[in-house]
């Protein structure tokens, strides 16, 4: 599940930016970049087998996890934004969605990954 997540995670990254790519920002695009390598990093200790996280992996890990809620609550914003102005232009609701769906499989995945780390049975 953690490595379905990871390129789950990694799809949606690319999609949110190209749909940020209009009004975006400095700080998106370097959490978008955090959130890319932890996702690398993730995938690279499926494939050796690796439970143990580096001190880089999990200050990735924080990032990310800052970044997921940041995101969140822009989309949660821009929802009650197009709600109170009743204005339902399309890229707003494709930047809502993404960014609400995109901010659950991050924090699903890092749940996904802690459960998985401190998970005692052998694969």
């Amino acid at each position: 599940m953690l490595g379905a997540l990871s390129y789950l995670n990694l799809i949606f990254a690319v999609l949110y930016f190209l749909a940020y790519l209009l009004n975006g920002n400095r700080l998106v695009v370097l959490g978008l970049l955090i959130v890319i390598v932890f996702n690398w990093m993730a995938l690279r200790n499926l494939e050796i087998r690796q439970r143990q996280w580096s001190a880089f992996q999990w200050l990735a890990a924080l990032i990310t996890i800052l970044y997921a809620f940041y995101m969140g609550y822009g989309a949660v914003l821009l929802l009650l934004d197009a709600i109170r102005y009743q204005y339902y232009p399309a890229a707003a609701i494709l930047l809502i969605l993404s960014g609400l769906i995109f901010s659950f499989t991050i924090i699903l995945q890092l749940f996904a990954g802690l459960y998985q780390k401190t998970n005692k049975k052998s694969d």
